[in-house]
């Protein structure tokens, strides 16, 4: 089962041998595909081949590339491994509005669930008046919880002058945490049969990623928790706490009474909106937010 999270931050050659990625620096390191979640290539001197990517992709493996100032830019993403891919998207595409507004509003109410609970385990103030707006959530989010609630949230969380709009390490430690968790989505969505530009919510003509945009939301609080608990007020986002934050998909949520990796509970979630989907129903699986721990495979 895939556990491991690649990491690559220095000069190297990357090619594919005998179902293996091989990693060439002043060392060599090899590793099987079938045991890879996800590379982030940060370097710009990294090099590899046309059909090494191909293989990466191919096995299911999301690899995301930086951009000049390190940040997560593009992703790749495997396409073609669902066996019913027509007769999904036909499903996708006519879904009945009320029923994407359904399960909008199951998406948001536990997105401010969790965010009141990131303030709970942090012993912040705030969660008893995020829990009553998640109570108040309508269908489709009619009269915007979501914003209510990030406007008390956000000030809760790193003091009353916080805005997601200043240049400050926190903001770009979020923005980078977010990027992952999103490319991670999408990757899961493709391999699920669904196509990530058509949203439940989102729908940006120039976005190929709404509806991985639609389910990030209640996972980000994962984010914000661990940027809370470590990352500094001051500096630069150093390339270990980037490494930290590329490792939070081994980090554990709670799904359906159970603790999974958070890469495991996006699948099971892509999974289970795959379900609604095709059998227009509204049982859609979403993650709570608990602790930090991290599992290192299962």
């Amino acid at each position: 089962m895939e556990y491991r999270n690649i990491f690559i931050a220095n000069p190297a050659k990357l090619s594919i041998q005998q179902n293996q990625l091989v990693i060439q620096q002043e060392q060599r390191f090899t590793v099987p595909l079938e045991d890879i979640s996800s590379i982030l290539i940060e370097s710009r001197q990294v090099t590899l081949t046309a059909s090494a990517l191909s293989a990466i992709a191919e096995a299911g493996v999301t690899a995301f590339l930086c951009d000049e100032r390190h940040m997560p830019s593009a992703v790749v993403l495997p396409t073609n491994q669902y066996c019913r891919q027509r007769k999904l998207l036909l499903a996708q595409v006519t879904l009945p509005k009320p029923l994407q507004k359904q399960l909008w509003q199951q998406i948001v109410k536990q997105k401010i669930r969790n965010q009141a609970l990131c303030l709970r385990l942090l012993k912040k103030q705030g969660a008893e008046t995020l829990e009553a707006l998640a109570d108040a959530v309508r269908s489709g989010d009619s009269d915007n919880r979501e914003a209510v609630a990030a406007a008390v949230y956000f000030p809760a969380l790193f003091g009353e002058h916080f805005s997601r709009e200043l240049d400050c390490p926190q903001n770009a430690a979020l923005n980078y945490g977010y990027a992952i968790l999103r490319g991670c989505i999408a990757r899961n969505l493709v391999v699920h049969g669904l196509e990530p530009c058509l949203g439940l919510h989102h729908c940006n003509a120039q976005n190929n990623f709404n509806l991985a945009d639609d389910l990030i939301e209640p996972y980000r609080p994962l984010v914000d928790l661990y940027v809370s608990s470590y990352v500094e007020l001051t500096g630069e986002l150093t390339p270990k706490r980037k490494q930290q934050l590329f490792n939070l998909t081994s980090y554990l949520v709670k799904q359906g009474q159970r603790k999974y990796r958070l890469m495991t509970g996006v699948g099971r979630c892509c999974a289970s909106l795959a379900s609604c989907i095709s059998e227009q129903s509204k049982g859609l699986e979403l993650p709570q937010l608990i602790a930090l721990e991290q599992r290192s495979n299962e």
